[in-house]
């Protein structure tokens, strides 16, 4: 009979070889032609985009009206025909051209392809003149609703019959209501960038297929020689153990390397001596990693228990965010962090820790929380509850006590109010500046002694504010040389750009890790709980937000800045004119920004002062956005810009880049504004 075909070891491992290989090599060739499609697809479009908005910003809504109801040229006309010519010659683009969506299609307004005919117009001259109509195809047919509504529509790229591949970037002309009045649109040929594509990945494959063939026939040869052999000569010895031939057989395999494989052998030797022995011990290990699992199994049970609930959803959200983190440790934690609404306009939060380990202060913290709770939730005052709370701990009569800050923040106003019973004091971010201690006032813990008079510490919370709690378990976090993470360490790494910039949730991650970090794991770490707070109540005179460097920050950009300049009652063109003055000039800040940095947007109105200042903060590799220019759509823009502000400041620290454009606003933009308040 037959024996059962198996796989031997040194197939398998050349199958996982060449397996490896080829992913590596597929991985590689994909990731190159996908970073190098992506860079090239993004550099020809934002070239597009800033010729359709360069071309946008030269166009107002009442003209492309004017001509698409009458059909008729001027000598404005002939103006704007002529710049749409220059620009796309200085621009690179293929076509550059002005629709109206309407029905299935476009009529189309203006177009650089356009020619004169025998009677000096443009109307007899040209395939796209004044007034021709064009239906939609492909994927402009899909985005037509888009189109219709005057909305963002992202660059399209398809191939045309009669013009091959074209990039085409639309920029839209509307009224401050947001009607539409007509699209730009420009086309950039992307012929030769899709030969360049398909070369690019022959190539690079062809290269790659080599080299991986190469490299893994190298590998195998030195793979054979080094493992593939001793490991027989150790399966065999194994084999004939098994039968019965005794530890003799381990003397006889002789592995000449010095290395993982010779550390092997002699340690099957010390094994087998010692079988016996590392038996028990393994019984009695399995033991006590049971009874461990179930205690911690317990407190992860517990501590789940103690997590807040979500918030109820309320129209409009709420003017803060909160965020928490528990990091549970090797042992029973016994810490905590809750919030909780005390009615509609406020917000209670606590932050606990009951010191050692076990199953009674497990039990114990689950009983203080509830406690804490039902009185901050009791109607009293903040000091009058924690005093009950203290009161009622005192008299279970336990040997336990619970480290408590309580704090509650009046959302309308941003006052935040808080007793520190045992714990450390918050760490105070003031308007995406760096953090500081707070003032270090601590009482006695709750339940650990009768009569014990709190008092209450108070903060005044602006837009943008950041406070952050952590429990004593994160002081005892130290390095190799016994330095305390929460000495200087933890303020440090809160300061870093990245934690400061970042939203809260990404904050608590960064700041465990780092923790985790400084500490090397060399020891059982305790478990601890953080819990971040941001108040976002917009002022009317500063407000500020956090932008990606991309078009979504664009977007949100817009929203932010109709929304602060509504409230302090720009509208109309002067609405208009400063959110194209802050949209040429982000552009300008995500031409030098790191593709996954953030950029603040702060848009500040002084009372009763005719300014408007808007401020750019961010990583701009220490040069002005509105310096080192190319000649093109990035030029026009920062002339625009310089044109149509009073000051324009840069400024470089080392943590941090900020550029302010200050605009003066006029007798009529007054009028316009109102009473500046």
């Amino acid at each position: 009979m037959k024996g059962k075909l198996r796989l031997t070891l040194g197939k398998k491992i050349v199958i996982m070889i060449v397996a490896m290989a080829v992913t590596l090599c597929a991985t590689a060739l994909f990731v190159s032609y996908q970073t190098y499609q992506r860079r090239t697809t993004d550099f020809y479009t934002q070239l597009a985009h800033n010729a359709a908005a360069t071309l946008a910003s030269q166009l107002t809504p009442e003209e492309l009206d004017h001509y698409y109801d009458t059909l008729e040229m001027d000598e404005r006309y002939y103006e704007i025909q002529s710049f749409i010519m220059d620009l796309a010659a200085s621009s690179s683009v293929e076509y550059l051209y002005v629709v109206r969506p309407h029905g299935v299609g476009v009529t189309f307004l203006f177009d650089s392809d356009m020619e004169t005919g025998e009677n000096g117009d443009y109307t007899s001259g040209g395939y796209c003149a004044l007034g021709t109509y064009v239906d939609l195809v492909g994927e402009f047919a899909d985005n037509l609703e888009l189109l219709l509504d005057g909305a963002e529509v992202a660059p399209i790229v398809q191939q045309d019959p009669s013009y091959g591949w074209l990039l085409t970037a639309m920029a839209p002309v509307c009224y401050a209501d947001g009607t539409m009045a007509g699209y730009v649109m420009a086309d950039v040929s992307m012929n030769d960038v899709v030969q360049e594509q398909q070369q690019f990945l022959l190539y690079s494959g062809s290269l790659l297929a080599v080299l991986t063939l190469v490299f893994a026939a190298a590998y195998l040869v030195i793979i054979r020689r080094s493992f593939i052999q001793p490991i027989r000569q150790l399966t065999q010895a194994a084999l004939k153990y098994e039968g019965g031939e005794g530890v003799s057989v381990f003397r006889q395999v002789e592995i000449r390397s010095n290395d993982e494989l010779r550390s092997l052998a002699d340690a099957f030797r010390m094994m087998l001596a010692e079988i016996n022995l590392n038996s028990m011990e393994q019984q009695d290990l399995a033991v006590r990693e049971q009874r461990l699992e179930s205690e911690l199994q317990l407190a992860k049970e517990l501590n789940a228990s103690l997590l807040p609930k979500a918030l109820p959803e309320r129209k409009g959200g709420y003017p803060f965010e909160v965020q928490g983190y528990l990091e549970q440790g090797q042992e029973l934690s016994c810490c905590f962090y809750d919030y909780f609404l005390l009615d509609g306009d406020r917000l209670c939060v606590l932050m606990g820790e009951v010191p050692g380990h076990g199953t009674p202060q497990v039990i114990y913290t689950v009983m203080a929380q509830a406690t804490i709770k039902s009185q901050m939730r009791s109607g009293k005052s903040l000091a009058a509850a924690v005093s009950a709370a203290n009161q009622q701990l005192y008299e279970v009569g336990s040997d336990l006590s619970i480290q408590v800050l309580a704090g509650v923040l009046e959302c309308s106003t941003g006052h935040f109010s808080y007793i520190n019973a045992g714990q450390r004091s918050p760490l105070l971010m003031r308007s995406q500046e760096y953090y500081e201690w707070g003032r270090d006032v601590s009482y006695a813990p709750l339940g650990q002694s009768e009569n014990v008079i709190y008092q209450v510490e108070e903060l005044e919370l602006r837009q943008g504010d950041r406070l952050l709690f952590h429990t004593q378990a994160l002081d005892r976090i130290t390095d190799r040389d016994g330095v305390p993470f929460a000495r200087e360490q933890l303020r440090l790494t809160l300061n870093e750009k990245h934690s400061r910039q970042g939203d809260l949730a990404e904050q608590l991650r960064f700041l465990s890790a780092a923790a985790g970090a400084f500490s090397g794991r060399t020891a059982a770490q305790e478990g601890y709980a953080l819990m971040a707070l941001e108040y976002r109540r917009r002022d009317k005179a500063q407000a500020h937000c956090l932008l990606t460097p991309d078009a979504a920050g664009s977007a949100a950009l817009m929203d932010f800045l109709r929304g602060q300049l509504t409230t302090n009652g720009i509208q109309g063109t002067q609405l208009a004119r400063m959110m194209v003055l802050a949209d040429e000039l982000f552009t300008l800040c995500r031409r030098r920004a790191p593709g996954d940095g953030r950029i603040m947007a702060e848009c500040a109105m002084p009372p009763g002062e005719a300014l408007a200042v808007l401020r750019f903060r961010g990583d701009f590799g220490g040069i002005s956005p509105m310096e080192g220019l190319e000649e093109g759509a990035a030029e026009h823009a920062a002339a625009f810009i310089t044109a149509h502000c009073d000051r324009i400041l840069f400024e470089h620290t080392e943590s941090v880049d900020t550029i302010t454009a200050v605009k003066r606003l006029t007798v009529a933009d007054q009028t316009e504004r109102g009473n500046f308040v």
